[in-house]
């Protein structure tokens, strides 16, 4: 018997299944700049991770003392010495939510059928992954940083707050550009 992939269903106002992936993805249906939607936001998860691991800031105390922090250095840093509080608010919010986002982001746009009532609904489980990610978590984690250098450091920066920074908007500009894709989707679905 050959192998069959299960698709994915949701049930419809009279009880029947009603496919959520199907050939009517966005991804099939848009024209000209976006159809570079994809790779923006395989560009911006490319840039979260890089941005995770690549040094955001050195602290130096004194002349000799230096330590260099990336956000996945400080998460680590953090997990090591107990501080269950704010490594869990690291982990979860600049780690676990963006990721999400952008992944599920790259679903719906490639997976979601823009005819059906499937896409308002991957489309709000899209925003609240969003109202919960990167910016606000951002500043907290810089301020975790402020907070335990001393007065007596000098804080430079580096490529990873810059990488950080490029995923944060282009996640942001992308998926409202997904959101006004799908609006137009559903504008003439119901025509």
């Amino acid at each position: 018997m050959p192998f069959v992939a299960a698709q994915e269903t949701a049930p419809t106002a009279d009880g029947k299944p009603m496919p959520l992936v199907h050939d009517e993805a966005l991804a099939k249906r848009v024209r000209g700049v976006d159809r570079a939607l994809g790779l923006g936001l395989l560009a911006a998860l490319g840039l979260l991770v890089t941005g995770w691991t690549w040094p955001m800031m050195t602290v130096s105390r004194f002349v000799w003392l230096q330590d260099e922090v990336s956000l996945l250095n400080a998460t680590r840093a953090l997990y090591a010495q107990g501080d269950w509080l704010l490594f869990g608010v690291l982990a979860v919010f600049a780690f676990l939510f963006p990721a999400a986002k952008l992944l599920a982001a790259l679903w719906v746009f490639h997976r979601v059928d823009a005819t059906r009532n499937g896409l308002e609904r991957a489309l709000d489980g899209l925003d609240l992954l969003g109202r919960w990610s990167m910016l606000d978590v951002f500043v907290a984690a810089l301020l975790v940083v402020a907070v335990q250098a001393s007065l007596v450091s000098e804080v430079t920066l580096h490529a990873g707050l810059y990488l950080f920074t490029a995923a944060v908007v282009l996640s942001i500009a992308a998926t409202q550009r997904l959101r006004a894709l799908a609006r137009r989707a559903r504008g003439t679905a119901d025509a």
